[in-house]
């Protein structure tokens, strides 16, 4: 009746994995539903930037349809200051580019105060026939919402009216940096007074491939079609600028210098058939924008990388708000598992790994044009491998809590803490080891005929209150109650734990034992009485786990043990007696009676034993110093 195991729930690995899996799947959705509402743009702005710098480190080179004619330093140095300078640079600017053939020429200037050479440089561009010029809208108002920054464009800044009638197409030259002051994007369109105004790089693109419309179809679904492309936006009319080019050179456009062209020190034929844009790249005149790269670009040079992406259609389209919740979904589950199904230092590299290939599955769709998100599914695998040892932690300690709570029920504090630890390294094996103990054994005296005269329902309650004294007992004095068998108890010291006086503490536990339970008698005298004999020796013995890999028991075989269960077969009801080697231990510290020599069971030469009759430090003022007697 003992010797039944309850169910204990919280030692289901299935159920734990249950819940672990759960606290992955929340940590998962959590972060799932702050993409969605994007409450860390900024940080996820940044994230994305490490995908720029991969495809860097993979430029195809410069692109061969775009010449920058650049107002460098050096033209500054040999023109004067660029407020001082006449519009007539630019007229012969334009009239050599146009004589050495290029298709396109866009001026990356605004023309908007009147100089006395602007009908000189109108002449240039009507010659042309092929020259965009720009204009540009003052932002009135930044509204951060959690897709980004939303620019609200008011007031119009127009080139001079003959320059504008001159030109063969206006775009509006506006770059609008991310809330960090980085350029990720460009607005395709501007919402006018009457017709949106095309970005200049769209202008551009249109006029190389000769499209008598620059704007071709309304924006549907944040698409724009135009020229055979579908130019991909977000939400806010937004095209991404792929920055393909090389980091590391100085310009990432052939690039020659103003002054050159204007004095002829340059080769017509790198103008020929090309897009040729014009634009400040001198430090001084500030038209400078940081990158995703974390490098600087000139405006005239973002233009130009607007030009590529929209020419040769190599366009950025983010991932769908689907797939990232999906990828979420996933990584949130395998890095759960990983955490519960392996030690820390495993899934520790386990889920740095997943994060290693995450980033490398993003950074070659990135080559394919597609941007996943880099900061959420990451994030996931973060929070998940925290959350999951934490609920790890947490049901470990509850664990060690409800297992030191059952087994203390039968064995001291100090032994709980030594079996949870070796259970926690693994050291928990089939095996025992040689060592001395000390082991005492109480049986009911004449149980048989209880057992006939009392109904089961009030014999096992009967029971249970005896036993429990017992128990209590032997706890106290730091024992372990070894086996439970119906009507006895067995308990043993000195195994696990090692005890200095383990033999003196298992004869306290007998008389205590005795006299409590002498003392529950008289509380409830309508308890049923039942009287222990008690047999205690000390010896040798083989002590550890016995039974079978999946199935262990602490136990202690030897003779000692066998001794013991021998007087207790034998010892009348209400005393203890102990062995010979028990007594050598504890004869200082109790009063004994010696007892004839005994033939027990299973022994072939006579047992030497002693019944205890006092015990000094147990003695108490108020009571008769001979308890046992008492008891007895």
């Amino acid at each position: 009746m003992f010797r039944h195991k309850p169910r204990v729930r919280w030692l289901s690995k299935r159920g734990r994995y249950s819940r672990g899996i759960i606290v992955a799947l929340a940590i998962g959705a959590a972060l799932g539903l702050m993409s969605q509402f994007n409450l860390l743009y900024g940080t996820q702005l940044k994230s994305g930037d490490l995908l720029f710098g991969s495809a860097y480190l993979q430029s195809p080179g410069q692109p061969d349809e775009i010449v920058i004619v650049a107002i460098d330093d050096k033209s500054l140095g040999q023109l004067g200051h660029y407020s001082s300078w006449s519009r007539s640079y630019h007229a012969e600017v334009a009239d050599v580019l146009h004589s050495a053939g290029a298709r396109v020429i866009a001026f990356d200037v605004l023309f908007s105060e009147p100089t006395p050479d602007d009908e000189v440089l109108a002449a240039s561009i009507r010659s042309a026939g092929n020259v965009v010029i720009p204009l540009a809208y003052a932002s009135t108002t930044n509204k951060l919402t959690a897709t980004g920054t939303i620019v609200s464009f008011q007031d119009i800044v127009n080139p001079i009216r003959t320059l504008q009638e001159s030109a063969v197409a206006v775009g509006h030259a506006n770059i609008i940096p991310d809330e960090d002051g980085i350029v990720r994007r460009l607005p395709i369109t501007i919402s006018g007074e009457t017709d949106p105004t095309p970005a200049l790089s769209l202008t551009v693109v249109a006029s190389y491939l000769r499209r008598s419309r620059v704007i071709e179809s309304a924006i549907e679904n944040d698409v724009l079609t135009f020229a055979g492309r579908s130019i991909p936006l977000d939400s806010s009319g937004n095209m991404l600028i792929n920055y393909t080019c090389d980091s590391i050179a100085p310009m990432s456009f052939k690039t020659v210098s103003y002054i050159d062209v204007l004095t002829g020190n340059v080769e017509p034929e790198i103008f020929q058939d090309k897009i040729v844009m014009i634009g400040a790249t001198a430090v001084g005149l500030g038209d400078t924008f940081w990158t995703p790269a974390g490098r600087r670009m000139s405006g005239v040079e973002i233009h130009a990388t607007a030009v590529d992406t929209i020419l040769t259609a190599n366009f950025l389209r983010p991932v769908p708000a689907t797939a990232t919740a999906a990828s979420i979904m996933v990584l949130a589950l395998l890095c759960g598992l990983m955490v519960l199904r392996f030690r820390t230092v495993w899934s520790t590299v386990g889920c740095v790994l997943f994060g290693i290939g995450y980033y490398l599955f993003a950074f070659a769709l990135f080559d394919k044009g597609a941007v996943m998100n880099t900061l959420y599914p990451p994030l996931t695998i973060l929070g998940t491998f925290v959350g999951v040892n934490l609920y790890n932690i947490v049901v470990e300690r509850r664990e060690k809590t409800e297992m030191a709570k059952t087994f203390g029920r039968y064995i001291s504090a100090p032994v709980v803490d030594n079996v949870l630890t070796a259970l926690r390294e693994g050291e928990l094996k089939l095996g025992g080891e040689e060592r001395e103990i000390t082991v005492l054994f109480a049986d009911v005296r004449g149980f048989t005929g209880i057992t006939e005269r009392t109904p089961v329902v009030e014999l096992v309650k009967t029971l249970n209150r005896y036993l429990s004294v017992i128990i209590e007992a032997t706890l106290k004095h730091d024992g372990i109650v070894n086996k439970l068998g119906g009507d006895s108890i067995m308990a043993v010291w000195n195994a696990p734990i090692e005890l200095e006086d383990h033999a003196i503490l298992a004869v306290r536990t007998a008389i205590c034992a005795l006299r409590d339970i002498r003392e529950l008698q008289e509380r409830e005298p309508g308890l049923p009485k039942m009287d222990f004999g008690i047999g205690i020796n000390t010896g040798k013995v083989v002590a550890g786990n016995m039974g079978s890999v999946n199935r262990l028991e602490y136990s202690v075989i030897g003779d000692a043990v066998n001794i013991a269960a021998r007087l207790t077969d034998i010892v009348p009801g209400g005393e203890i007696w102990i062995g010979s080697n028990s007594y050598d231990l504890v004869k200082g510290s109790i009063v004994t009676e010696s007892l004839p020599p005994l033939t027990v069971r299973g022994k072939r030469e006579p047992v030497y034993a002693y019944r205890v009759v006092d015990c000094y430090d147990l003695r108490d003022e108020n009571q008769n110093s001979q308890v046992l007697v008492a008891a007895g």
